[in-house]
């Protein structure tokens, strides 16, 4: 066994291109590498998982973990403490340490930086998974593999190991790998039974940098990816996985080689489920809705809301009902916005000035306080309950959650930046943030660059309490009028000034501390054009129809594409902008950027200028 893993680890180093400086492409071209390799994700990694063993993407539906994975990957004890002791982990997804990132995205090469923890996690993964592909039904090349004579077995198993690696590694194996595997393959299975040796195969070609990475070796006389390199360009960018069958007879044919051929894959792939989840993915990043599990609103400011007394009777009570009414709200509102990602993407308009402007979407029992009694609930459009996880009282609890369609006043919601879970994440316990809110809004929104804060700026912040005399705009206003403060603060509060109708929770309001609120403003863009507005509605109406704007959103999708931080300047992009001008369709826009000379050809220019 020690042998064997050994063997694992060594497929983890070797057996793969990657580590070699030349190799050959089936049909004699020889490529050389060209591009730093991407290291799949977490999430690219577990959905790559799934697909390749052929289980869908929902643990719950997964078979028992094998007890062949607890004989090759013993799973840790929990740890000891004041704490219970945590469910057991799912069989599927696997739980990565995040990436750092890249200006708030995950895959993007610049902000790729392995731990050792990751790569020890990587490993345990790899033998975790590689037990199931004796149940898998994607993984054997032949059928009733266990009924058959062992000679017979042996055959097959090798037979179902080839083809398992040119999926795993999605692309076509040249001989002298073809040859590393079966020289692994043949020790595991001297050293022990053929089950535990097929695990450990499998193991050692999930872990070699071939699967972990996509390596582009690209083509030697045009520079260009080859049509496996591009197939998985395709799939990881529409799908967050790996190429599905089609796509790999596409590139074994040829027919990834024009614009037009790869466009009608990009749409084909847009009408699989697989595109929705890695739709609202990138969304998720954009929009920096994930951080919304992690918000603090103080139980003094909000526990009336709620139904629940603001303070509790003694400083020695425990505190149950606050964090059993904020897990579900905190899951809910992530939800709520996916939801309406999806169903404005793929469901409803499809457009750029739908998912800025639109006011449907969803609410649960747990958030309804958030939205008021102006909210008319859809009872023609279906509930969607899904199962969330949340700590209270140091208890992990598991329940079902039920969101309902419902249209908000368009008065009061437009759109993915007035959606309550944008505004909580851009708050403070108690407060609004006008100035994480604004900055989003530069930064993410308009793609404008604002530098780190001078020393100190976080301490001149107004106090985030209940006791105060004037509204939040006017003391806000106050503490970033100094000279030193007004040079950025000048560009970032009027933005955020623009939400302060919605608190800290983002429910709406007419009122803050007995005032009328105020949200007028006006923002200059870069280039030019000024967004003089009455409130947040009138401002996000402003922005879906800005060019700025949407500049930005197609650089950040074309970036996210190809995992790369490209200039705005990079001629190819401009294209790109100005087809999203003319049409605003989301979904024309990805299959603008997967048809482009930039993705198909991978060229990439870091020149300064033009947006960031």
């Amino acid at each position: 066994m020690k042998y064997a893993l050994t063997l694992a680890v060594a497929g983890l180093l070797g057996a793969t291109g990657l580590a070699q400086d030349r190799a050959s492409e089936p049909g004699g071209t020889t490529t050389v590498p060209r591009t730093p390799p991407l290291a799949l994700t977490p999430t690219e990694y577990n959905n790559t998982i799934a697909d390749l063993l052929g289980f869908p993407r929902d643990g719950e539906r997964w078979p028992p973990r094998p007890a062949l994975a607890d004989t090759l990957s013993p799973r840790r004890a929990a740890s000891k403490g004041v704490f219970l002791p945590p469910p057991p982990p799912p069989v599927w997804p696997w739980r990565f340490p995040a990436e750092p990132g890249a200006g708030g995205f995950e895959g993007i090469v610049q902000g790729q930086d392995p731990s050792s923890y990751q790569v020890e996690e990587l490993h345990l993964a790899a033998m975790h998974f590689a037990s199931f592909a004796l149940q898998s039904p994607a993984f054997f090349a032949c059928d009733d593999w266990d009924a058959l004579p062992r000679a017979e077995r042996e055959g097959c198993a090798w037979g179902s190991i080839d083809r398992f690696a040119g999926r795993a590694w999605r692309r076509p194996l040249d001989a002298a790998e073809r040859e590393r595997i079966e020289v692994f393959w043949q020790a595991n299975l001297a050293a022990g039974p053929l089950d535990e040796a097929i695990a450990l195969t499998v193991a050692g070609i999930l872990q070699a940098p071939a699967f972990h990475f996509r390596v582009e070796r690209r083509e030697a006389a045009s520079g260009r990816p080859t049509p496996w390199e591009l197939a998985t360009r395709l799939s990881y960018f529409l799908w967050d996985s790996m190429p599905d069958d089609a796509l790999f007879a596409a590139a074994a044919a040829g027919r990834l080689s024009s614009r037009e051929q790869v466009e009608r894959q990009a749409r084909r792939m847009l009408e699989d489920p697989k595109a929705r989840p890695a739709v609202v993915h990138f969304h998720n990043q954009w929009l920096g809705t994930d951080d919304v599990l992690r918000i603090a609103p103080a139980r003094r400011a909000f526990g009336p809301l709620f139904g629940i007394a603001p303070e509790l009777e003694t400083a020695r009570d425990d505190d149950v009902e606050w964090p059993t009414i904020m897990g579900p709200v905190r899951h809910s509102l992530k939800l709520e916005a996916e939801l309406f990602v999806e169903r404005t993407v793929f469901d409803g308009d499809g457009t750029f000035t739908a998912l800025m402007t639109d006011h449907h979407g969803y609410l649960s029992d747990a958030t309804a306080p958030i939205y008021g009694k102006s909210v008319t609930r859809l009872p023609d459009r279906p509930e969607v309950t899904r199962q969330i996880e949340f700590v209270a009282v140091s208890i992990g609890r598991r329940e079902p959650l039920t969101l309902y369609p419902a249209g908000f006043p368009p008065d009061q919601r437009a759109g993915v930046l007035t959606h309550p879970s944008v505004l909580a994440v851009g708050a403070y316990a108690v407060q609004p943030g006008p100035i994480p809110r604004g900055v989003h809004v530069l930064e993410r929104i308009a793609c404008m660059e604002l530098g780190t804060p001078i020393q100190g700026a976080e301490t001149a912040l107004p106090p985030d309490s209940l006791a105060v005399e004037s509204t939040n705009r006017e003391r806000t206003a106050a503490a970033t009028a100094p000279p030193t403060c007004a040079s950025c603060h000048r560009r970032i509060n009027p933005p955020g000034f623009a939400f302060e109708h919605y608190d800290a929770l983002g429910a709406w309001r007419a009122r803050d501390n007995g005032q009328p609120v105020d949200a007028s403003g006006s923002l200059t863009l870069p280039g030019g054009e000024t967004l003089a507005f009455t409130d947040g509605i009138d401002f996000v109406h402003q922005l879906a129809a800005s060019d700025r704007v949407r500049d930005c959103y197609a650089l950040h999708w074309t970036r996210y594409a190809l995992g790369d931080g490209i200039a705005g300047a990079t001629p190819e992009l401009a294209v790109i902008q100005q087809r999203f001008r003319e049409d605003d369709s989301i979904e024309e826009l990805l299959v603008s950027i997967a048809g482009s000379d930039l993705f198909r050809g991978g060229s990439t220019a870091r020149s300064a200028g033009g947006i960031r």
